[in-house]
Parts: structure tokens; C-alpha cells; sequence
């Protein structure tokens, strides 16, 4: 008992063990644990002090000439690496009890996606202008362009309702020309004829012939002499006959004049055979396009390029500007609603085909009778044929032939064909004026493309620059290389069209697209405008008060002299972005090319309004292109010499060079070869190579912890993913990783 009472007392001391072990374990686990996330949390704040540290090191000539942010020069480990180090340094310094006890294992720096790539440029620039473009462009643009455009819109649907007109009606009225000829042509195969037929006679019946038969009226009038003749010398021996030379004479005319009227009458009927059908031809074609002007006026109102101008008028006007439309839109809709004049009535068909028919038959009738008289042939010439039958046949002919002749070859009232062309010479009494007009305004088309192209030559004689610009489009496709570009690009033209027509229409087509994207810029930011603006604000253009001296005609060296300075690549930077010509001349002249057709746009605008009083369509329409080419090089040399231009008569407000750069800008729209231009002008001008700036840091840092207790534990449930991090014998790993951009 005294045995069994003793072994009792030692109980609870080892109950108490076991527990108090158990909960230093658990305590003990519990510390390291809370140590492990302390550094994560500290590793965590490192790696984002020291990413942020290494981003602060950013170029500063790009951020200053162009606002954009990429990583400089120094190495990036060594800023990383020693922010890390004071970091942890002072931290050890500070801490009044080390219970971490931390220190650096690792750190890197990788630098990404450089500057050069047109995502991130797109992103900069975005950034860069995102608040100051609203405000510049809307109410420096719209409001300048937003009364104007509903008078655009008319402007626009007539000039290219009339442009195609035009066109299609030259081409009707020289089918028309030609449908006319081509009858004429078939006519005039009846004259030798009927010269055949009923040529002058030298003999008249009952005198012995003894002249030159020259038509078969003549054979006619001297047949009953040579039946006469031959009855006389018949049944006589050869040596007896009194007549022998008049008959022989008689017969070798006669049958010449018949073979000449087989040949005649089978060359008229080949001519007719192939002209009468193809003047159907053409008449059909005629109709044809008669019927697509038709459509085309029909078409007119439903242009999808009107939603611009729609959406344009119907915005809110922004502060500060006027929303009242200005111009005279009804009268140049007025105009374009006269267009069905221009259409050919049915009636005029119905008449040009009766009078197709009406050759055909009249032509029908004369072989008809031609063949009759042909058949007669054998027997005229044998003195075997009836008198009267032979000169009935010629007469029925000769009625037939003239009947022919009066209606579609001799001058007069009785003429079809000149009644036709009367007909269609009423239709065209506008002709003989818009012609002439038309070429007025030719010749001032082609002095401003005589200027355009003046500038284009420039770049002969200036090869220090052009070595600059091979420089420039190698740095280009350099940097197209990167971005693995294959887009292309339209270039604008750096000529004029000088078919008055289509330069009309195209510098329509040129304000459609500035109108849709203003409709666009309305509805909100894009690339496009943030580009524009960009390009605006950090890129040099050139001095138009340079140009002055060019388009006022001075001498071919006071041009170039004057002019010179302006023509280095980077007094032309804006242009060079814009149009990307790799020579001298080239970016001026397709920015004032452009110029002009706007000018001419709004010109042609002020044209119609001024020339509706004219009455043809037509006319109105070469006389507002010839209003519209005049003011327009007007203004190209008030803008070389004042540096703005007045929007429009109906509109005072100005624009400048710079402005007309930044519609087009804007008009363009989105371009990677614009971007790579743009990349490498400011590769040029700061000696940054934009594929070698990064944009974007990803830093890793490792910390190491010692473990003060339990770190098999620690171990066994970092594997089992309880705690993050690597457990390597007794230390702990925390690793972190921050990324950052500019």
C-alpha cells in the first residue's frame, strides 16, 4: 500500500510536461510563423520601394521635349540592389529588438516593353494627352467647322451628284455624236450612187448618139437611138454595117455604168449592213447611260458620307462657340434638284429609232429598185428590153435615190438628220459656255499644280539634307522591324488632279472625311486625336511666310534660297510625320496640296451660291469649280503672307498653317508608319534609341530569415503550401516580385 501510494505522486509533473512541451511547440511554431509573415510583409514592401526607385530613373530629355517616359541609362540591378541594402540596413538600425534578423539573398531587375513599340507609345501619348486634347480640339475645331456643315453636306452630295453627271453626260452626247455620224457615214454612200444613177446627159433621144454616156439616165435617153442603130446594121455583113463604133461605144458605157451601179449599190449596202446596227448599238447605249444618270440622281440623297455632317450639326456647341449655320444650303440643293434636266426624254429616243427605221426602209426601197434596174443589165445592152421598162426602172431609182438623199443627206427642212442634231443642239446651249469655263478653271488648276510641283523639285541640290532623311527612313523601317509591321499606307498624293472634275470631287471626298471625323471626335476621344494633338504640340513645321517668294513668282535661286532653312528635316517635322516622303520637297508640297483642295472644297461651296442664277446644272457646276480654283489661289498666297486665311466668306473666323496640319492630322487617322516616323524623329533629335528604353519593371526580391525554432516543421508545411516561401535548413526564403510602368 505504502508502494502503490508513492508511485501516485509523480503523476501530474509528467501530465504537466507532456502539456507545457506541447504548448511550447505550439508557441514556439507560432512565432517563426508569425516572423515568416512579418518578412513576406517587408519583402513585399521592398521590392515596390526599390521597383518604384529604379522606375524614378527615367530619361529626362524625352520627358521634357516629349513628354514621354522611359527608363534612362543606369543600370537597374544597382538601383535595385542598393535600396534594398539601406533599406534593410536601417531597418536594423531602428529596430529596438531584432526579431527578424533579415537580410538580402537576391535581387533583379528585368526591363520591358520598350518605348519603341507602338502599344506602349499609343499609351504614353494617350496619357500624355488625354486632358488637354478635349480642350484644345474641341473648341478650337468644331466650333470653327460646326455651321458650316450643313452647307458642306449640300456642297458635297452636289458636287459629286454633278462630278458624275458630268462624266456620264459627255459620254452620252458624243455617243449621241457619234450615233450620228455613224448614219451620215451609211448616207453618204448614196451620192456616188445616184451619181450613177442620174449624172448630167450629153444626148437626148431621137439624135444619133454620139458622146459619152455618164449616168444610166443618159443610157436611158439614148436607148431608143442605139435599138434603132443595132435594127439598121442587123442582118448585114460586117463590112455594110453603118453603126458598128456607136453601138460598140453604147454597150461598153452602159454595161460600165451598170457594173459601176452594182459596185456602188453593193458598197452602200455593206455600209448600211454595219453602220444602221451599230447606231442601234449606240442608241441603246445612249439610253443606257441616260438610265444610269437616272439612278444616279436618284442615289444622290442617300450618300452614307451625309452621317458626318449630320452628326456634326445636330452636337451640342461647346462653350464659346456658335451653333447658327451659315451659307445658302437650300440654294445649292436647289441646284442639285435641277439635275433631272440633264435627262433625255423618252420621246427623244422614240424619234432617234423612228428615224433608224426610216433610213432603213428608205434604203430598203432604193436597193429594191437599184436591183430591179440591175436586172435589166443583159437586156439593155442585147437592144432586147422594153423602152419603157429600162427608163421606168431608172426613173423608179432615181425617185428612190432621191427620195434618200433629201431625208438623210441634202441640206434642208426635209433632213432627219439635221433635224435630229437641231434637237440635240437645243439640248445643249449651256455646252459652248461650260466648256469654256470648264477650261478657265483648268488653267488655274494647273497653276497650282505648277506650284506643287515646284516644291517637289526643290530637292534637287540639297543632298546634306537629303542624307538626313535617309537617316530618318532607316531609322523608320528600323523601328517597323521591331514592331514586326507589315501595315502599309496610303500616301497622299503630292500633286494636283487637273481633270477639273475629279479634283472637285476629291477635295469633297477630303472634307467628308474631316467632317466624319469630327462626327467622330464628338463622340468621344480616340488615338487619333491624342495623336494629332501630340504631333501638334512637340514637332516643329514649317514657316509659310518662307514659301511667299515661290508662289509670287520670283526667280528659280531667290526660291531656293529663301526657302532653304525651311527644307531640313527638322523644320518640316509635323510634315514628315504626316505624309512621310524621305526627300526635301516632298512633305511641303502634299501639305499644300491639301491645303489647296480644301480651299477648293470650301470655295467651290461659295461657287455654287454665287452661280445659281446660271440655270444648267451643269454650268453652275464649272462655273462654282472656276469660283472655287481662283479664291482658293487667293488664299494659298494670303496664307504665305499673312500665315492665316479666313475659313470661308460665309464664315470669318481664321485658321492657320498649323491648323490645316492638325485637320489633316486628324483626316488621316491612324497610321503605323506615322508612329514609326514619329519614333524616329525623336530618335534623331535626342540620340535615345526608342528599342532600347524600356517602359516597364518587373523586380524580384529574395530575403532570408533565420528560424529559431521548429524549422523541419516549417519546412515539411511549406510543402503542404501552408506558408509561402522556401525553407532551406534553419533560414526561411521569402521572394517577392512588383511590377511597375510609366
Amino acid at each position: 500500500m505504502f508502494q502503490r501510494k508513492r508511485a501516485e505522486q509523480g503523476a501530474v509533473t509528467v501530465f504537466f510536461i507532456v502539456i507545457f512541451a506541447a504548448v511550447f511547440a505550439f508557441v514556439a511554431l507560432f512565432i517563426d510563423f508569425a516572423r515568416m509573415f512579418a518578412l513576406q510583409a517587408k519583402a513585399e514592401a521592398l521590392v515596390h520601394a526599390a521597383s518604384r526607385s529604379v522606375m524614378s530613373a527615367y530619361d529626362r530629355e524625352l520627358a521634357d521635349r516629349y513628354g514621354l517616359f522611359a527608363y534612362g541609362q543606369t543600370d537597374g540591378n544597382y538601383i535595385m540592389s542598393k535600396v534594398l541594402q539601406d533599406q534593410l540596413e536601417w531597418g536594423r538600425r531602428n529596430e529596438g529588438l531584432p526579431l527578424l534578423g533579415g537580410s538580402l539573398d537576391s535581387s533583379s531587375i528585368e526591363m520591358l516593353r520598350p518605348i519603341g513599340t507602338y502599344s506602349v507609345f499609343e499609351q504614353q501619348i494617350r496619357e500624355q494627352m488625354k486632358y488637354r486634347a478635349p480642350i484644345d480640339v474641341t473648341i478650337e475645331l468644331l466650333n470653327r467647322f460646326k455651321p458650316m456643315a450643313g452647307v458642306m453636306k449640300e456642297a458635297s452630295n452636289t458636287v459629286d451628284l454633278l462630278g458624275k453627271l458630268q462624266k456620264l453626260y459627255d459620254q452620252r452626247e458624243a455617243k449621241l455624236d457619234e450615233l450620228l455620224d455613224t448614219q451620215r457615214l451609211a448616207a453618204d454612200t448614196v451620192k456616188p450612187y445616184a451619181e450613177v444613177l442620174t449624172g448630167g446627159s450629153s444626148g437626148s433621144q431621137g439624135e444619133v448618139w454620139n458622146g459619152s454616156i455618164t449616168s444610166l439616165a443618159d443610157a436611158a435617153t439614148e436607148y431608143p437611138d442605139y435599138v434603132s442603130m443595132v435594127e439598121a446594121d442587123a442582118g448585114k455583113e460586117p463590112e455594110d454595117r453603118m453603126y458598128t463604133a456607136e453601138i460598140d461605144r453604147y454597150r461598153a458605157e452602159t454595161g460600165r455604168r451598170f457594173t459601176e451601179l452594182g459596185r456602188k449599190q453593193q458598197n452602200a449596202e455593206q455600209k448600211h449592213a454595219s453602220h444602221l446596227p451599230q447606231a442601234q448599238v449606240l442608241l441603246e447605249e445612249v439610253r443606257q447611260i441616260n438610265e444610269q444618270m437616272r439612278q444616279t440622281i436618284e442615289e444622290a440623297e442617300r450618300r452614307p458620307e451625309q452621317a458626318g455632317y449630320n452628326d456634326v450639326s445636330a452636337g451640342t456647341s461647346t462653350r464659346g462657340g456658335s451653333s447658327d449655320p451659315v451659307g445658302d444650303g437650300n440654294v445649292i440643293a436647289d441646284i442639285r434638284a435641277q439635275a433631272g434636266s440633264l435627262l433625255l426624254p423618252e420621246e427623244m429616243f422614240v424619234d432617234l429609232a423612228a428615224d433608224l427605221q426610216r433610213q432603213t426602209i428608205a434604203f430598203a426601197e432604193l436597193r429594191s429598185a437599184g436591183s430591179s434596174l440591175l436586172a435589166q443589165a443583159g437586156s439593155v445592152t442585147a437592144a432586147t428590153a422594153s423602152y419603157t421598162a429600162f427608163d421606168s426602172g431608172v426613173n423608179r431609182a432615181a425617185r428612190a435615190c432621191d427620195n434618200y438623199l433629201r431625208q438623210f443627206v441634202f441640206p434642208g427642212s426635209g433632213n432627219v438628220l439635221e433635224a435630229s442634231q437641231r434637237r440635240l443642239e437645243a439640248h445643249r446651249s449651256s455646252d459652248k459656255e461650260r466648256k469654256a469655263t470648264e477650261q478657265a478653271a483648268s488653267a488655274k488648276l494647273k497653276e497650282a499644280a505648277g506650284w506643287i510641283r515646284e516644291l517637289e523639285q526643290l530637292k534637287n541640290g540639297l543632298n546634306e539634307y537629303q542624307a538626313q532623311f535617309d537617316q530618318l527612313e532607316a531609322q523608320m523601317e528600323a523601328n517597323r522591324s521591331l514592331n514586326r509591321s507589315v501595315a502599309d499606307e496610303q500616301l497622299a498624293p503630292a500633286g494636283l488632279n487637273e481633270d477639273l472634275s475629279e479634283a472637285g470631287r476629291a477635295s469633297m471626298a477630303n472634307m467628308d472625311g474631316l467632317y466624319g471625323g469630327l462626327a467622330g471626335l464628338m463622340g468621344g476621344m480616340s488615338d487619333s486625336v491624342y495623336q494629332m494633338e501630340y504631333v501638334a504640340s512637340y514637332f516643329h513645321f514649317v514657316d509659310v511666310s518662307a514659301l511667299n517668294g515661290l508662289l509670287e513668282g520670283k526667280s528659280q535661286k531667290d526660291k531656293l534660297e529663301a526657302i532653304r532653312a525651311q527644307l531640313a528635316p527638322e523644320r518640316q517635322e509635323v510634315e514628315y510625320i504626316l505624309y512621310g516622303a524621305h526627300h526635301p520637297g516632298g512633305n511641303i508640297a502634299a501639305a499644300f496640296g491639301e491645303i489647296f483642295a480644301m480651299r477648293l472644297a470650301i470655295r467651290t461651296m461659295e461657287g455654287f451660291s454665287k452661280n445659281a442664277a446660271k440655270g444648267n446644272p451643269l454650268l453652275i457646276f464649272a462655273s462654282a469649280l472656276l469660283y472655287g480654283a481662283q479664291h482658293a489661289v487667293q488664299d494659298m498666297l494670303a496664307l504665305t503672307r499673312e500665315g492665316k486665311i479666313q475659313l470661308s466668306d460665309y464664315l470669318k473666323v481664321d485658321l492657320t498653317y498649323r491648323d490645316h496640319l492638325r485637320l489633316f492630322l486628324l483626316l488621316h487617322g491612324r497610321s503605323e508608319r506615322r508612329l514609326s516616323r514619329m519614333l524616329a524623329l525623336i530618335a534623331t533629335n535626342t540620340g535615345v534609341d526608342p528599342a532600347e528604353r524600356a517602359t516597364y519593371a518587373k523586380g524580384k526580391v529574395t530575403v532570408a530569415m533565420p528560424l529559431w525554432f521548429l524549422p523541419g516543421v516549417c519546412k515539411a508545411l511549406g510543402k503542404a503550401g501552408v506558408v509561402k516561401g522556401n525553407v532551406e535548413g534553419s533560414r526561411y526564403y521569402a521572394v517577392k516580385q512588383a511590377d511597375f510602368s510609366y
